[in-house]
């Protein structure tokens, strides 16, 4: 009886657990607010177990009634996954809810104490992970990879003796990393990379069951530092197979690696690493190694033998390697020495064997000649010999390597014709052969019949010196989607049946006649023109066709030209009224001077901010901005405090203040300029009624007692607090649309570049606070990366922080030199600071995968020692409300900036292919030495820089368009073609949106160009 009761008792308890883990579910269900498949449509009461258990339900699985394991990988979900519903599961197992969209936070998970495995990777989950999360003793993997998370990471883990897989890339997370890792227990794979750790590697990197255990560390990605394990002191990592350090800022030389016998894999690319080769790595050993990569270092020293028989891929490109290549390559399958400054004969990689598959040898100094022996080489898939000096013919066997698929010999001294054995292969999808000197013509009819199964994709024959008619065999590559002839001695028609998968093509500057196909009339003039003065187009008999980055059709034309007359009318209202507001303050404020004349003299600040926007309220007159509470300005006399007129003063003193700040955009008719393009330490270009105000052009200001909100620095190379930075002595460099510019300099003697940002500017202070760290995180050496900000208790309260440099910028020289104020920039200069934005715009593409968002010759700052160009207000898009951005957009608009498909977008956004056009009009402003927002009047249809340009070059006066100081400086008779170049790519990058090239293209053809 009693063993009766007893089971029945255990049966009802475990029904009513099983209940509990029914309710709890159901209460996490009411969260989730997106399900696009459905797959919760299971979890319905009808479906329950005999247990109570929800067995059948989907991502559920039971056992002994109880649910052990959640699982929602790849679902598709979209909600706030609320921990604190489910703490109930007190068997739970198995938590996997990766490749979702999930929000919240996590500071529940660690109740979860029967945890094993935990995955929250690839969601949205943010804010800090709790340190009870050290408390999961039955832990075996965690993954919290791709997600928002910031802050410290727990320490502690040696305690999880379990836990053997940790992954937490693409995430904020920050702290010392020896401190993590030397307490991360007998983990086998860590994955730390993608976040914002510092500290250095050195021997106290781990504890030794750490050091015997782990086979996968991977730090790439973060903010490290100093010498890596330095004094011999590397762990002896008795397991490690994969260690990934690159894309910090480690230094020094690179360590043996002797005692790590199990290593397969070395990745120290996007170092700041010195010195020589280590030779243990590439000699024949007892290690292991199969990848090496130490690309985008300062290596130097020759290259020696490669000896080992287990490395295959070797990456060393981007150093400062010198010598002859290597005799011998080992069993290395992929080979990268391209960007060094390697020399000697090309003729040393005929000893490297057939294993090779991959050969990058592009942009160092190599001579000689191809090899033609037949039997090399049969594995060989890519060959970039580019921006080299070879010399002599091309060599027919090359066209017979079975496996090749791409071939780029540009930018060589090759000639003699081009073989036709090129066209044979049915693999080759890519063959550049560009700016060479190869004769006759092209030699498709003798592969005819091979055409038909060609999988080439992109055909590069530019600049060179073939003649001779188009083929009409080119339709035959079915796959063709760039295809580029430029610069040769072609004549006759163009083939009328070029395949219509092409979205790349240029014909121009050859001798081609009759009519432009129809399925070709999609390309812009650039295309074709200029050259090919016969050259037709069947809706435009007169050939007058639009040049790229103009309106394709007259209609489109007049549309565009109506919108700058009226912007130019409002301009010119705009201006008018700027310029008797300017009488009037001028005037008041030598009202005020008089009045004032009989006391001591003045403070050095205003009234705090608070108390200035309380007199206004009062006034109900005065609608300015006012500065934070961080920066009062104290100009008035202390027996004006508390009078009547004090609102009005201080109105007037204020306005002052931004005549002065305006200074760059009076210059030159820019409109707003942006405050961070203003961060040197005298004024660009004041306008004539400035230089006679009576005040300075810097206004001093000064903190008040305390800043009361919330200071956040980035990393440690600024230390200060908020009242350090209240007490700071400031001054007023510049104003834009944003807000203003303070140059504030700490008791330390730091200068920092203060930005306040107006009022209604931000976003809200979560989303602000996500963003703006993101953009701290961003470090390159032709930035102004954002160090800091601070969020004070009132709405106008917002401040990013930055560290002052000595800079004028673009705009300034640009302004100056037509005035005679400066020196003009010589042709190395100009070049040197468009390769210097370029670099950085490739960076934030393909590194980051950001825009600038507002790039203009005011925010492109040239230091004055080096002239190194630096881009500042870089993604501020991204921390600024709608109405933010669009004033922004506006801005550039009026400057000349902004790219014409912005003019029919409801809701313009800074983008990836905006950069690109606003890159392309700055090169047009190096080029011809004017500003963009320049008004150009007298031709019809042509109002600003970049019409003017284009205009020009349809009519072939491309001469006109050059700044001549360029060719006085450097005596020069005639345009240099590195400025034709550059003039062509700056046309490329205006051109329509979807013919724009990305930045990552535009970046390698102008590094060509400026070599």
């Amino acid at each position: 009886m009693h063993v009766t009761c007893l089971i029945i008792c255990l049966f009802l308890l475990v029904n009513v657990l099983g209940q509990s883990d029914f309710a709890a579910l159901l209460e996490l269900k009411k969260g989730i607010v997106q399900d696009p498949s459905g797959l919760l449509d299971s979890w319905d009461s009808s479906s329950l177990g005999s247990n109570g258990c929800p067995s059948n339900w989907f991502g559920i699985v039971c056992a002994d009634g109880r649910v052990i394991s959640l699982a929602f990988d790849n679902a598709g979900l979209v909600g706030d996954f609320s921990f604190a519903a489910i703490t109930g599961l007190s068997l739970l197992r198995n938590l996997s809810l990766s490749n979702n969209q999930f929000t919240g936070s996590i500071v529940k998970v660690g109740l979860f104490k029967s945890l094993e495995f935990l995955d929250l990777s690839q969601n949205r989950f943010r804010g800090s992970v709790p340190d009870l999360l050290i408390g999961l003793v039955n832990l075996v993997s965690l993954n919290l990879s791709s997600n928002q998370f910031d802050g410290a990471f727990p320490t502690g883990f040696s305690k999880l003796e379990e836990l053997k897989y940790v992954d937490v890339h693409g995430n904020g997370f920050s702290g010392d990393i020896t401190r993590l890792l030397s307490r991360m227990g007998s983990v086998e794979y860590v994955d730390l990379s993608s976040n914002r750790f510092t500290g250095s590697m050195d021997a106290g990197v781990g504890n030794p069951s750490f050091v015997s255990s782990i086979r996968y560390l991977n730090i790439s990605h973060n903010l490290l530092n100093g010498v890596l394990f330095p004094h011999d002191g590397m762990p002896y990592f008795d397991s490690l197979e994969v260690f990934d350090a690159s894309n910090n800022e480690f230094v020094g030389t690179i360590p043996a690696f002797n005692f790590v016998v199990s290593l397969q894999t070395l990745r120290l690319g996007r170092n700041k690493l010195s010195g020589s080769l280590p030779e243990a790595l590439l000699r024949e050993s007892s290690m292991l190694l199969t990848e090496l990569d130490l690309s985008l270092n300062e290596l130097q020293g020759p290259v020696g033998s490669i000896t080992s028989t287990t490395l295959k891929k070797l990456n060393i490109s981007s150093n400062k390697l010198t010598g002859s290549l290597p005799a011998t390559v080992g069993s290395c399958a992929v080979i990268d020495l391209s960007n060094n400054m390697l020399s000697g004969n090309l003729s040393w990689i005929q000893s490297w064997g057939n294993h090779v598959e991959v050969i990058q040898l592009s942009s160092n100094s190599l001579t000689g000649t191809l090899s033609d022996k037949s039997s090399q080489f049969l594995r060989l898939t890519l060959l970039n010999v580019s921006n080299n000096s070879l010399e002599g013919v091309l060599p027919a066997v090359l066209g017979t390597y079975p496996e090749l698929e791409v071939i780029d010999l540009s930018y060589n001294r090759l000639n003699g014709p081009v073989p036709s054995t090129l066209f044979h292969s049915v693999k080759l999808t890519d063959l550049n052969l560009s700016g060479n000197n190869f004769t006759g013509p092209m030699p498709l009819y003798e592969s005819i019949n091979s055409t038909s199964s060609s999988s080439l994709k992109s055909l590069d024959l530019s600049r060179n010196s073939l003649t001779g008619h188009l083929p009409s065999e080119l339709s035959m590559f079915h796959s063709l989607v760039y295809l580029n002839l430029s610069r040769n001695y072609f004549d006759g028609i163009i083939p009328g049946n070029l395949p219509n998968s092409l979205n790349g093509f240029d014909v121009s500057f050859n001798n081609l006649s009759g009519e432009v196909p129809e399925n070709l009339m999609r390309f812009s003039d650039s295309a074709f023109h200029p050259g090919n003065s016969l050259l037709t187009f069947p809706s435009s008999p007169s050939n007058s066709r639009d040049f790229p980055g103009l309106p394709s059709t007259m209609h489109q034309s007049r549309i565009k030209t109506i919108l700058r007359i009226v912007l130019i009318a409002g301009l010119i209202i705009v201006a008018a009224l700027v310029v008797l507001f300017c009488i009037i303050l001028y005037y008041r404020a030598q009202r005020l001077d008089r009045s004032t004349s009989t006391n001591d003299g003045k403070k050095g600040a205003l009234e705090e901010a608070s108390s200035v926007i309380h007199q206004s309220e009062t006034n109900k007159k005065k609608t300015t901005s006012t500065p934070p509470s961080g920066f009062r300005q104290d100009l008035l006399p202390p027996s004006h405090r508390g009078d009547d007129h004090v609102g009005s003063n201080v109105w007037s003193v204020s306005d002052k203040a931004r005549d002065v700040g305006y200074h760059e955009s009076l210059g030159k008719g820019e409109g707003i300029s942006s405050p961070m393009s203003l961060m040197s330490s005298s004024n660009p270009s004041p306008t004539k009624s400035q230089l006679h105000l009576d005040t300075p052009q810097a206004l001093n200001v000064r903190s008040p007692d305390k800043l009361a909100g919330d200071l956040h620095l980035f990393d440690g190379s600024l230390t200060f607090t908020a009242e350090e930075l209240s007490r700071a002595p400031g001054e007023i460099v510049g104003k834009s649309c944003h807000g203003t510019l303070y140059k504030a300099t700490l008791d330390s003697g730091h200068v920092l570049a203060v930005k306040w940002l107006r009022e209604g500017m931000a976003k809200g202070k979560k989303e602000f606070a996500r963003e703006v760290k993101k953009l701290g995180s961003i470090k390159h050496p032709n930035l102004v990366s954002i160090n800091g900000y601070y969020w004070g208790p009132r709405d106008h309260e917002k401040l990013l922080i930055s560290t002052f440099i000595n800079a004028q910028s673009l705009a300034f020289y640009l302004q100056e030199m037509e005035r005679g104020g400066v020196l003009p920039l010589s042709l190395p200069t100009r070049l040197k600071v468009a390769s210097n934005i370029a670099q950085c715009l490739n960076y934030l593409h393909n590194e980051k995968a950001i825009p600038h968002g507002n790039l203009k010759s005011s925010n492109v700052l040239l230091e004055v020692r080096t002239m190194n160009a630096r881009l500042t207000d870089y993604s501020l898009h991204r921390i600024l409300t709608p109405a933010g951005t669009a004033e922004q957009v506006l801005n550039a608009g009026a400057l000349g900036y902004r790219p014409p498909e912005f003019a029919s977008s409801s809701k313009p956004c800074p983008s990836l292919n905006s950069d690109v056009y606003a890159y392309g009009v700055i090169l047009l402003e190096l080029i011809t030495g004017r500003s963009s927002g320049e008004i150009v009047c007298g031709i019809p249809g042509v109002v600003d820089l970049t019409d003017w340009v284009r205009y020009l070059a349809r009519e072939n006066r491309f001469d006109e368009c050059i700044d001549r100081t360029i060719l006085d400086l450097d005596r020069e008779e005639t345009v240099p073609k590195q400025l034709e170049d550059m003039l062509q790519m700056a046309l490329r990058c205006t051109l329509p949106a979807a013919e724009r090239p990305d930045m990552k293209t535009v970046y390698e053809e102008l590094s060509v160009i400026v070599q």
